[in-house]
Formats: C-alpha cells, sequence, structure tokens
C-alpha cells in the first residue's frame, strides 16, 4: 500500500490552506460532497451566502491579509463595515460605547456615569461579566454588552473566562466621552474596512487555495477510523477504503475526531467532554424589494428577539442578490435541548420573520426565498475552565504526534484568517520536519 507523506482530515479553510503550502505527497479527506466547511457558501434562486455566517477578510497580521486577497486575484473588493446595534427601536453605531448620544437621555446619562464614575474600575477580572463591569462601567454592561453577549454565548457571562476580551480593543476614554456628546468616532480601526469575493461567496478563497494544491483532494470521504500503525497513520472510510500517511493532521471537530480513534489518549478524551461549544442555526430571508439601506450587520441584545445578530448579504457583494433583491441573514446561537435547535425550520421561519419584521429590515409580504442552515459546531465557548480543558486535550494528542489545526480542532474561536495564519506555521514545521 503507498504511504504518503501528509494526509489532512477536513476540508474546510484550514485542511486545504494547509495542503496550498506543502508539496504534491499529501491529500486531503473531506466528508462533504463539496470542500469549505464553515466557510461553505450557498447559491440558490439568486440568492448568495455564507452558510455559516457572514465571513470578511481582515487581520492585523497584514502578510496573512495580503495573503488572502492576492490568492483571490481579481476576484475582490474592498467595502467599509457599517454596522449597528438596535437599542429600544433605535439603530446605535457600532460598537455600541462610540455612539452613546444615539441612546435615549436617561441610558445615554446612565451610561457615561457608569463609565465615569465606576467604583469597580480598579478591580481584577475573573469572568466576563467582570470585565465588563470593569471596563465599561453598570451602563454599558448593564444596557448592551451582558444582555448581547449573554445571547452570543447563549451562557451565563458570569460563567464564561477572559481568553476573549483580547479581542476586544479597550476604548479610550476621550472616545467615549466625545460620543455621548455626539461628537463622531470610530471604534475596532482594523475592522473598519474589509475585503470579500466580488463573487461566489467567502467559498470563494477556499476554492482559491484549491487551485494551489499539487496534492490530491478527495470529496465524499468520511472517516471512520483513525490509529497509528508503527510509524504510520491508518485511515478507514466509511466505506472500508484504507489510507496511510507517515503525518497526520486534523481539522475535524475534536468530538468528532474522537469518535472514530479508539486508541486516543484517555487524558484527550476526558478533557475533551468537558469542552463546551455552541450550534448555530442561521435562518435567510430574501425579499424583491431591496430597502437600500447602507448596513453590514445589526446586533441585537434584546432577550425577546431571537436572533442576536442580522446580516445582510447584499453590503458584501451586489452580486450575492438577484438585481433589485434583497436579502437578510438572522442568527442564532443554540444548544441541544434549548428549544431552538430542536425547532423545526418552518416554526423558526415563522419566528424569525416576525422578528425580522420588528426591527424593520424586511417586508414579509415580498419574501421569496426561505432557507435554514444548522451547524452542530458553531462557536468553541471559553468558560472558566477552558483553559484547563483545552491545554490537556491539545498536549495529549500532541505526545501522539497527530497535529490539530483549525476553530473546532484545536478548539479555539479563531476566524478565518488566524486558522490561515496556523495553517503557514504548521506548513513551515511540516517541511522543516
Amino acid at each position: 500500500m503507498t504511504v504518503r507523506r501528509v494526509g489532512i482530515l477536513g476540508g474546510g479553510v484550514s485542511g486545504i490552506a494547509l495542503a496550498a503550502h506543502l508539496d504534491s505527497d499529501v491529500d486531503v479527506l473531506e466528508k462533504s460532497s463539496m470542500i469549505g466547511g464553515l466557510c461553505r457558501t450557498i447559491s440558490e434562486d439568486g440568492f448568495t451566502y455564507d452558510a455559516a455566517g457572514p465571513h470578511i477578510m481582515f487581520s492585523k497580521n497584514k502578510e496573512v491579509l495580503n495573503l488572502m486577497i492576492g490568492v483571490l486575484g481579481p476576484n475582490v473588493h474592498q467595502n467599509k463595515r457599517e454596522n449597528r446595534i438596535f437599542f429600544k427601536g433605535a439603530l446605535v453605531k457600532y460598537p455600541f460605547e462610540n455612539d452613546l448620544a444615539s441612546l435615549p437621555k436617561e441610558d445615554n446619562f446612565d451610561c457615561i456615569y457608569g463609565y465615569i464614575v465606576n467604583p469597580r474600575a480598579h478591580e481584577t477580572p475573573e469572568n466576563l461579566a467582570q470585565w465588563s463591569y470593569v471596563t465599561f462601567g453598570s451602563g454599558i454592561s448593564e444596557k448592551y454588552f451582558i444582555p448581547y453577549n449573554r445571547k452570543i454565548w447563549n451562557y451565563d457571562p458570569e460563567k464564561i473566562g477572559l481568553e476573549f476580551v483580547s479581542r476586544i480593543p479597550k476604548p479610550p476614554m476621550e472616545d467615549v466621552l466625545k460620543s455621548s456628546i455626539g461628537i463622531p468616532t470610530e471604534g475596532y480601526l482594523h475592522q473598519l474596512f474589509y475585503s470579500y469575493p466580488t463573487e461566489g461567496g467567502f467559498e470563494s478563497i477556499v476554492h482559491a487555495f484549491a487551485g494551489r494544491i499539487r496534492g490530491d483532494i478527495v470529496t465524499s470521504w468520511s472517516v471512520a477510523h483513525v490509529e497509528r500503525a508503527g510509524d504510520e497513520w491508518r485511515v478507514v472510510s466509511t466505506t472500508g477504503e484504507e489510507r496511510r500517511y507517515r503525518t497526520l493532521v486534523s481539522t475535524l471537530p475534536i468530538h468528532e475526531l474522537l469518535k472514530v480513534w479508539p486508541d486516543a489518549p484517555p487524558a484527550a478524551v476526558e478533557a475533551a467532554k468537558k469542552l463546551r461549544y455552541n450550534s448555530l442555526v442561521n435562518v435567510v430571508l430574501g425579499s424583491s424589494e431591496d430597502p437600500g439601506h447602507p448596513f453590514t450587520a445589526l446586533y441585537v441584545p434584546d432577550p425577546e428577539i431571537v436572533f442576536h445578530r442580522l446580516s445582510f448579504p447584499k453590503a458584501f457583494s451586489t452580486t450575492c442578490v438577484p438585481e433589485g433583491g434583497y436579502s437578510v441573514m438572522a442568527e442564532i446561537t443554540t444548544n441541544a435541548g434549548d428549544g431552538i435547535w430542536e425547532s423545526g425550520d418552518d416554526e423558526l421561519i415563522e419566528r424569525v420573520t416576525s422578528d425580522v419584521a420588528k426591527v424593520g429590515f424586511i417586508n414579509p409580504e415580498r419574501i421569496v426565498y426561505r432557507r435554514v442552515v444548522r451547524f452542530l459546531y458553531g462557536y468553541p465557548v471559553y468558560d472558566l475552565d477552558y483553559r484547563r480543558n483545552v491545554t490537556a486535550m491539545r498536549d495529549a494528542v500532541a505526545a501522539t504526534g497527530l497535529h490539530l489545526l483549525g476553530r473546532f480542532a484545536q478548539f479555539d474561536y479563531i476566524n478565518s484568517d488566524v486558522c490561515v495564519e496556523r495553517a503557514l506555521k504548521l506548513a513551515d514545521d511540516l517541511r522543516d520536519g
């Protein structure tokens, strides 16, 4: 039997980007009939959208960003982010603390007073809720930050650790004061402008990297068994096909890998059982009527509205909707047993349609397209025990020589730019090895 140098399980952006930077002695094995993973794009009836929620290209790592833009060739353009927060019927500029003047006056006062007169400012936070109080004060925390994060994580912010806060820029006091009296400021400047494929949705970048692969991509290849066999890795499909590799890289969700790896380290199995994740349900509504607004996304902290965010595919590229058309994607974080995950598609569409109408972004009578997309693995959750458990899992797997790569393999809430960044680093390590 031929033994190839590198086998990569999973054809999402991580696995494909890795393979694109290795030699020809590599296989990518993908369960689905198409590559893409969490970066998959759906095109139906003239409507195009990123199935797991909108992906955009921005990064603090300019080398990686330039690579992602460059691989697309002419199929890319740049947009400016125009995000808003739906708060008590008003559209507040994102981030919340940069547009306090758009709030009702009493709420504006509560936010700026709590920010300036903050008895908790010198505390050492131990969880996400405490961090919010220390950073923003009670007004901003209780009106927006904590309710919104409770929705997006589907978990109590007092039980969420601090791993994610490094991605949240701390606003300068000058900007918050300006925003309270109506002087425009911008937050999250590194995300203000972003790039996106002109045609084909974000999946286009996965296919662009795939075009550089010199090895093989095998789709409809579902892994049923993984084992270490001497100096090799033996991988068997659900149809009984066997392949062997000197080096094995898994981009599969760690929980799925461990199901097909009977000899996995017990420490990895035990630690993975304690790693919490959220599922994701996205409801897409397509309309024959374009309201003409410029917004990219709308954040919704209101607990009575089922979705935490709306995104608008036409804002990413005009090719994402039919001429004169328009669409919205409602993103809902969920978990098995909470009632949302168990809801039927028709029920979800009805509820989302009603809630979208409440915020005023679609006319229910002009809807011509409806689709529900579900992802069992949506977001890793940084609970208070996350760091201990994820470290134990990774260390145990690494000791076997198997490499983990990607959001749910490494169990880390990373965006596509970091997926590519880590793929490049692993490619360098494998070439050197």
